[in-house]
């Protein structure tokens, strides 16, 4: 049976292990509190073959200000490119930003800075 891999959470956790603020799923109500955050938002993907999942993924990079979160997301794009290897509940085998960061204001935080990068990760399929 295959099952892929919730790799919001995943990712989540991985950025948090590695000092980041993020979230996964859920935006926290207190999210102007620790600056710059990583919100990890899968946007689809495609099972490439019988063991490969290719995702489909944002970060949605949170700063006190359009300057701050763009410089906070060139930063994620190296720690995106260096998840090639890393076992992320499942080994992923590569990981390339698809979309250089962009200015990506957000309504329903209008004080805060976002910035977004998009990325295509490749892991193996849970179970396979």
């Amino acid at each position: 049976m295959r099952a892929t891999l919730d790799i919001e959470t995943a990712l989540y956790n991985l950025l948090d292990q590695d000092g980041y603020s993020a979230s996964a799923h859920v935006i926290p109500g207190d999210l102007g509190i620790n600056l710059p955050h990583v919100h990890v938002v899968r946007t689809g993907g495609f099972n490439n073959d019988l063991v490969l999942d290719a995702h489909n993924v944002d970060f949605d990079v949170y700063a006190a200000d359009a300057v701050d979160a763009m410089e906070a997301a060139c930063e994620l794009c190296g720690w995106i490119r260096e998840l090639a290897g890393v076992d992320i509940g499942v080994p992923c085998y590569s990981s390339e930003v698809i979309t250089l960061p962009y200015g990506n204001f957000d309504p329903r935080h209008p004080n805060l800075g976002r910035a977004t990068v998009k990325a295509l990760i490749y892991t193996r399929t849970k179970g396979a």
